[in-house]
Parts: C-alpha cells; structure tokens; sequence
C-alpha cells in the first residue's frame, strides 16, 4: 500500500471538495471523512464476526468501564444500540453484517421468553458467537465533524482494529461515486499519481471533473490505494 503522505488543504473553489464546509486535517471535507470512516466503522464490525475472543474481550472491556464507573467512551455503544448502516448499503462489510443477522434471525424465537429459555438450551461457542454478533452490531467508529481523532472512542476502535489486523483495501475500492466526485480535481490528480507512482499524463488536467473522477476510478482500482482516514483504520 502507498505510505500516506500529507494532503494539502483546498484555498479556492476548484480545490475544495464539498464546498461551504471546514476542511480536515487530511484536507476533506467533514461529510466525506464521516462518509469514509463509516466503511471503516462497518468493516470492523463485519471483521470482529470471526474472531469470538476479540469479541467477548471488547464486550467485557465496555461492561467494566460502566461497572466501575471510568468516564471512558468505548467502540461499542451500549445499551445495546445497534448501530445504523445505511450510509455503506452494498458494500462488502454491510452484505457480510446483514447476512450474519439473517442467519441469526432464522436461529433465535420470536418472543423474548422463547429466546431466555433458548439461550439457556445453548451451548457457550453458540452463545460466544451470538454475544460478538450483538457486540459487532454496536460498533461506532464513524468520525462526524464534531470529532477529535484522538476521542476515547476513536482510540478504542482504533485498538479494536488493530487486534483484527484489519485491512480496508478487502473492504473499499475508492469510487467516482464514493469519492473522487467528492474532492477537487486538484486532490484527484494528487491521488492518481501517489496511487501509480508516476505523474499524471498532462492532458489529464484537462479533462472535465466528472470524466477525471471516472477515470481515477478505473486507474486506481487494482493498486490498493486508499484515501487518506482509512489507511489507518479507523
């Protein structure tokens, strides 16, 4: 994967992404940072579904916190909330969530005193792989505007992921639709070249942005590359 290297912020109107917003640090926009770190959110979930142990760790590690009273946010956002995925509808990790919960759904009763008595009727890897399911579900590592990266939430997801070993590059592939429409053609060109390590041809510049985002799109989409807040992750 490219090593990141620093974004440089936008000045004028052709070099700003979603125009009338404050820029972040990577020099994007705060909707298309929340946009991006929503895949991630929803990676890490989709992720944690096959590692039980992590699951059950990060579970225990949020109920302790609460128990004994540290006023520290965590990844995973009890009371049990599940958490919403309609911003990543049709990506990899959503199709690999909804499958679990399908799945899920077929296995446990209708009613909660049907499930009480099946759960005690289980076995514990069943009740294990239930528990990170459920667990999974609560992941919250979408950075809003309102966000410092260093929030106690961020951190935790960032450990989360770290324990997964989790790579973004088997859950995005930047798209015009995703995220080149969404930065300027200035950023467009900056990633093509650090995506194939060689300068963009010339008559490139010329091109409308829309064709330039289409374009990024076809080049970019077997290098591996990503933006910026998911390389990373979250």
């Amino acid at each position: 994967m490219p090593k990141a290297g620093k974004a440089k912020n936008a000045n004028s109107s052709d070099i700003s992404g979603d125009e009338g917003e404050p820029q972040q640090p990577a020099g994007l926009s705060a909707s298309l940072i929340e946009s991006l770190t929503a895949h991630t959110s929803a990676a890490l979930a989709a992720s944690l579904l096959d590692a039980p142990d992590k699951g059950l760790a990060a579970v225990v590690y949020a109920l302790v916190l609460d128990v004994f009273r540290h006023r520290h946010d965590t990844a995973l956002t009890f009371s049990a909330t599940a958490q919403s995925l309609q911003r990543v509808e049709g990506s990899t990790a959503f199709e690999r969530l909804e499958a679990a919960r399908e799945n899920w759904g077929q296995r446990i009763p209708g009613t909660p005193a049907d499930i009480w008595q099946w759960c005690l009727e289980q076995d514990q890897a069943v009740l294990l792989d239930l528990l990170t399911f459920c667990a999974a579900c609560t992941i919250n590592s979408v950075q809003v505007k309102t966000d410092r990266p260093d929030t106690p939430r961020l951190v935790h997801a960032g450990q989360l992921a770290a324990v997964l070993h989790l790579d973004m590059t088997s859950w995005f592939t930047p798209t015009a639709e995703n995220y080149f429409n969404r930065i300027s053609k200035l950023q467009i060109l900056e990633a093509l070249q650090e995506a194939r390590q060689q300068p963009p041809a010339p008559a490139w510049a010329n091109l409308k942005k829309a064709e330039l985002a289409a374009l990024a799109a076809r080049e970019i989409a077997a290098t591996g590359w990503l933006p910026l807040p998911l390389r990373q992750a979250p």
